[in-house]
């Protein structure tokens, strides 16, 4: 899957657990504390987003951070989780956090221990 695929997925379930929880944009932008044009362009998949937005989103919408890459799978009913998904959510932030070191961000936050 190629990194606008990634973005796509994420935006496309962002605003489907968004809508689940019947939030707006500008809703969703309040109670992260993350502004409207952001949320549009991460839901339009012309963005990315941090670790600690992941959190955001995931802590307001009652989800967890891998339920945001998940692809549809045409039953909405039922959310199949491949084995290697549980420890999903840390492997992103330590992955987040080498990116970020890496590339120089002011975030100097240890990733999280197990």
């Amino acid at each position: 899957m190629a990194g606008a695929e990634i973005r796509q997925l994420l935006g496309k379930n962002l605003k489907r657990i968004r809508l689940q929880q019947g939030l707006s944009q500008l809703q969703l932008s309040m109670k992260t504390g993350l502004t409207h044009n952001f949320i549009n362009d991460i839901e339009s998949g012309k963005k990315w987003l941090s670790s600690e937005s992941l959190e955001k989103f995931a802590a307001v919408l009652k989800a967890e951070p891998h339920h945001f890459f998940i692809p549809d799978s045409g039953d909405a009913s039922v959310m199949k989780i491949d084995p290697y998904l549980i420890n999903f959510s840390d492997s992103l932030q330590k992955m987040a956090h080498e990116l970020q070191q890496r590339y120089g961000s002011n975030d100097t936050a240890p990733p999280p221990s197990k």
